[in-house]
């Protein structure tokens, strides 16, 4: 980056200006400082309107702004860029990361409508191949697993530690039941012992281990909900970085989650 700067600082004419002023914004972009790295791209907009890498520009922008989570601003770019009529460079490319841009938040139904607008928007090109495939692959979300929170927390509130075996947690279903079995039983002994204080002090207890069972067994089945989800996406971004390994993009599509 050093060198980039340099050079404009010396050479602001150099028909090398524009590379070196995208190459700033790129290491800035390597380093994880999106946000300087997004606004050296509108600089670059500004300072070079008339540069054969303002497409390149753009979807680098577009991409920093998602990698700093900025995804309602990084879609309002990425949508442009993919909008152009006629289509530049990096239109097809722009639409495709539009819809990764929705992975982070497990958005699969918003991603797959930006993958088949890519495929049908571009016919015959790379991109359009592309986003037919993980429109296919996001449309596979209806036809994953589901586990309802509440009834995995009504499984747990009949049977401490059904609804966690029902999410996939076998032995946090089994630490639920031998847990609460223990204080239903210390309760029970105290009781029958005549050690009243002792009795409430153990229910009292015993309940909060029960009303967090229940509670643990819904928030164990939208776990497991987060796990499909994300392996489908994580298919999705691997399908991604095959495509760029033949296809050389540059500029990876995939953001960081």
């Amino acid at each position: 980056m050093l060198e980039y700067e340099r050079l404009l600082h010396f050479f602001p004419s150099s028909p090398l200006a524009d590379d070196a002023a995208l190459g700033i914004g790129l290491a800035y972009d390597g380093a994880g400082e999106y946000g300087v790295a997004t606004a050296t791209y509108r600089q670059f907009l500004a300072d070079f309107p008339s540069s054969d890498l303002i497409p390149k520009a753009r979807l680098a922008l577009g991409r920093s702004l998602a990698l700093g989570r900025d995804y309602a601003d990084a879609r309002l770019e990425l949508d442009a860029l993919a909008s152009e009529s006629p289509p530049v460079e990096s239109s097809g490319r722009a639409r495709i990361l539009a819809g990764l841009t929705y992975l982070p938040t497990w958005e699969l139904d918003s991603a797959e409508g930006e993958f088949a607008r890519a495929a049908a928007d571009f016919p015959g090109a790379p991109e359009g191949a592309l986003g037919d495939e993980l429109a296919r692959i996001a449309a596979r979300r209806t036809e994953l697993p589901r586990i309802s929170p509440g009834f995995a927390s009504l499984a747990s509130a009949l049977v401490p530690g059904l609804g966690q075996v029902i999410a996939g947690n076998f032995w946090d279903g089994v630490l639920a039941l031998t847990t609460n079995a223990l204080w239903i039983g210390a309760t029970w002994w105290a009781a029958e012992e005549g050690e009243i204080p002792a009795a409430a002090l153990a229910g009292f207890i015993g309940a909060g281990f029960y009303l967090g069972n229940v509670y643990n067994a819904g928030q164990a089945a939208e776990e497991a909900n987060r796990r499909a989800v994300a392996a489908l996406a994580g298919e999705i971004t691997l399908s991604v970085r095959r495509w760029e390994a033949e296809n050389g993009t540059g500029l990876t599509l995939v953001p960081s989650p």
